[in-house]
C-alpha cells in the first residue's frame, strides 16, 4: 500500500463537482442568481489575484491517461483513493502532533479542503449511477455552449442570449481530432489537472490543464499553459478543447454555479 507524505506543503487539489438537481418552480430560472449579471460575474473572476508559488507536481496523475480510450471512472476511483489516504495520514499527524507540538503539519483550512474534496468525489461517483432527471437538453439549458471546430470558436450562451465567444484549440490531426458531441458535460469540473502523458509547463500551480471541465471518456474543456496561447483559434491539442486560463475560469465556475445538469456542450464540424 502505498502512502503519501506531504506535511509541508499547501498544495491541494479542489475538485468541484457540480452535479446539482436544480427545481424548475418558481418563476426564476434555477441554477442562477437573481439579477444575474455575466460581465459583472466574468469580470469579478479576473481580478488581479496575489502571485501563487508555482507547484509541478502533482499526485493524482501518476498513471497515463489518454482520452477517448482511457476510462475516467478508474481515474475518478484513484482520485477518491488518495484523497482518503490523505484523510488517514491527517489523523496520524494529529495523534503526533499532540506528543510533538512542534512538528509542522496541515493547518486547519487544508484539513477542511480535504475533507471537501473526499464529499465531493463521493458524491460525484454516486451521482454518476442516479437517475438522470432534471437534466436539460440543447438550447433549453440554462448554460448552452457551442464549440465550432471550422473556426476554432467557443460561443458561451445564456438563457438563450449570447454572452461571449472565445478562441479554443480543438485536436489537431486526423490522431487526435477531438469528436463531435451533444451532451450534458459528464464531469468532474476539476480547478488544477496536469496531464504527464502531454506534459507542457504548468499554470500558476493549477497544472497545465487548469479549471477543467470534463465532458466524456476523459475529453475536457480546459485551460493552457501561456507556451500554447499563440495558438488559441487553431487546431493544436491532443484532443480537448483548449482555453486561455482567463476564459476557462470564467466557464469552469459557470458550471460549478450553474450545475451539469443544467449545462449543455455541443462540439461541431461547424454552426
Amino acid at each position: 500500500m502505498r502512502t503519501i507524505i506531504l506535511p509541508f506543503t499547501r498544495s491541494f487539489f479542489v475538485v468541484m463537482a457540480a452535479g446539482l438537481l436544480f427545481s424548475c418552480a418558481g418563476s426564476q430560472k434555477p441554477g442562477l442568481p437573481e439579477h444575474f449579471d455575466y460581465r459583472q460575474f466574468r469580470d469579478s473572476l479576473l481580478r488581479l489575484e496575489s502571485p501563487r508559488t508555482t507547484d509541478t507536481s502533482n499526485l493524482f496523475d501518476n498513471a497515463v491517461f489518454i482520452p477517448g480510450r482511457d476510462s475516467l471512472d478508474q481515474l475518478l476511483q484513484q482520485f477518491d483513493t488518495i484523497w482518503k489516504e490523505e484523510a488517514h495520514l491527517i489523523a496520524q499527524m494529529d495523534t503526533v502532533r499532540k506528543k510533538i507540538t512542534t512538528t509542522a503539519g496541515y493547518t486547519e483550512e487544508e484539513k477542511a479542503i480535504i475533507r471537501a474534496n473526499i464529499r465531493e468525489v463521493d458524491s460525484f461517483l454516486i451521482a454518476k449511477d442516479s437517475t438522470t432527471s432534471g437534466r436539460c437538453h440543447g438550447s433549453d439549458c440554462i448554460l448552452y455552449v457551442e464549440i465550432d471546430k471550422a473556426k476554432q470558436q467557443l460561443y458561451l450562451n445564456i438563457l438563450g442570449e449570447r454572452k461571449d465567444t472565445f478562441n479554443v484549440s480543438t485536436g489537431k490531426g486526423k490522431k487526435y481530432e477531438t469528436p463531435a458531441m451533444e451532451l450534458n458535460p459528464e464531469g468532474p469540473v476539476l480547478t488544477k489537472y496536469t496531464s504527464r502523458k502531454f506534459p507542457g509547463g504548468n499554470y500558476q500551480g493549477l497544472g497545465n490543464m487548469p479549471y477543467a471541465v470534463f465532458l466524456r471518456n476523459g475529453y475536457a474543456i480546459h485551460g493552457t499553459t501561456p507556451g500554447n496561447f499563440s495558438k488559441l483559434g487553431t487546431p493544436a491539442s491532443h484532443g480537448c478543447i483548449r482555453l486561455h486560463p482567463d476564459h476557462a475560469k470564467v466557464l469552469n465556475a459557470l458550471v460549478r454555479t450553474i450545475g451539469i445538469r443544467q449545462t449543455w456542450v455541443a462540439v461541431r464540424d461547424s454552426i
